[in-house]
């Protein structure tokens, strides 16, 4: 399924009408590395006096590394947002709306076509966490021979911090 949808009989009912959507369908969630996720979730749509508040809940998996350890994790993702879709041409006239005043506000394009892809990829970087952890105590890795120290340890010798050197001489006096 797609995650756009045909709004112009909403928009051309008064304010205050309302319509429930399935969400079901792949966005496009980073344009670098073109990963592409699937989402679920539901999505109420109410016509305002601006355009179409959106409320939305949705749901995927992230797919990412550990930052400690490297391993490949799956990251549950659960978003709630709600935004308005701006028209950018008025549903009876044809004739093109003013922008609105936040540059960055989204918008149903000419066709009367809302797509939620954008606010979805949005929503769902914002909700990933900085560093990803296949586990609270994840121990990492050993930084001299690579082990990876959750499945124990290894036979290594610590690494002592030079920067700490300073403060260790005074504790040694």
């Amino acid at each position: 399924m797609s995650l756009q949808y045909n709004v112009s009989s909403l928009l051309k009912e008064p304010v205050g009408s309302t319509r429930e959507y399935d969400i079901e369908g792949r966005a496009l969630i980073n344009e670098q590395s073109l990963a592409v996720r699937d989402v679920s979730g539901s999505a109420r749509f109410l016509r305002t006096n601006e355009g179409i508040l959106v409320s939305a809940e949705v749901q995927g998996v992230e797919r990412d590394n550990c930052a400690r350890c490297l391993r490949e994790i799956e990251i549950p993702v659960a978003l709630e947002f709600q935004e308005v879709f701006y028209p950018k041409a008025d549903i009876h006239t044809g004739v093109r709306v003013p922008r609105p005043e936040d540059l960055d506000a989204f918008r149903i394009d000419e066709r009367q076509v809302l797509d939620l892809e954008e606010a979805i990829r949005q929503f769902w970087t914002v909700a990933l966490p900085m560093q990803p952890l296949c586990r609270p105590d994840c121990r990492g890795l050993c930084p001299q021979c690579g082990k990876d120290w959750n499945e124990g340890g290894c036979d290594c010798a610590p690494l002592a911090d030079e920067r700490w050197s300073a403060l260790r001489a005074l504790r040694r006096k």
